[in-house]
């Protein structure tokens, strides 16, 4: 009988070290967006979901991008006029935008609530770079987009910071109340200091994908 016992925590610990090594072979997502769902929690780029995520915000970007068209699952459009910036103040068109309606953000009907039923045409998200609270330079930093009910919170966290955020960690959660994915945010903590010599690096890393237009040809 100890045998078989052994045997099985042998069989078992085996079958955990195959799993792990599966896991270790498998390459890297394509992508390094995390996804709100509804009702479920974060998606993760390796389709891994949680209900919460911490993490350290390295960057930030301010879009807004006009659709033309009603949003329909499935199908992709490129807006017609768009910009992503590091500055929400003084916000204008990118110049690959192929249709802007005006030379600024700021005045652009477009962009006045009302233009679109009580809200506006032009939909203003916040993009961040995240990193989790145990980074190291070999870190790929995460995309989450907030949509325009999620942006409130997390600039409200924003404004009452005395000190850069990227030396804090924030927690991000869907909120039960509603139908819609609204994401919540909130001050967790400071940063640890083991992640501060890589802050910088990890910082780098983000410029590219957190810097991505619309102009995909």
């Amino acid at each position: 009988m100890t045998n078989a016992v052994m045997n099985l925590q042998d069989l078992r610990a085996s079958l955990a070290a195959k799993l792990q090594d599966q896991r270790n072979a498998l390459p890297p997502p394509t992508s390094a967006r995390i996804r709100p769902v509804a009702k479920e929690g974060f998606k993760l780029p390796d389709e891994t979901i949680v209900e919460e995520l911490e993490g350290i915000v390295v960057d930030v970007r301010y879009i807004n991008a006009l659709y033309l068209k009603p949003f329909k699952r499935g199908e992709i459009e490129t807006p017609t006029c768009w910009v992503v910036s590091p500055d929400a103040n003084g916000m204008a068109p990118d110049e690959k935008a192929s249709k802007p309606r005006a030379d600024a953000c700021d005045g652009c009907p477009m962009n006045e609530f009302g233009s679109k039923g009580a809200g506006k045409a032009c939909k203003n998200t916040i993009r961040l770079a995240i990193v989790p609270p145990d980074a190291t330079d070999k870190t790929v930093p995460y995309m989450l987009d907030l949509a325009p009910t999620s942006t409130t919170s997390f600039l409200k966290v924003l404004r009452t910071l005395k000190v850069p955020m990227q030396t804090v960690v924030m927690t991000f959660s869907l909120d039960p109340k509603v139908e819609y994915v609204k994401v919540n945010t909130q001050l967790l903590s400071p940063a640890p200091d083991s992640v501060a010599p890589f802050l910088m690096g990890l910082i780098d890393k983000a410029q590219a994908p957190i810097s991505r237009g619309y102009d995909f040809d």
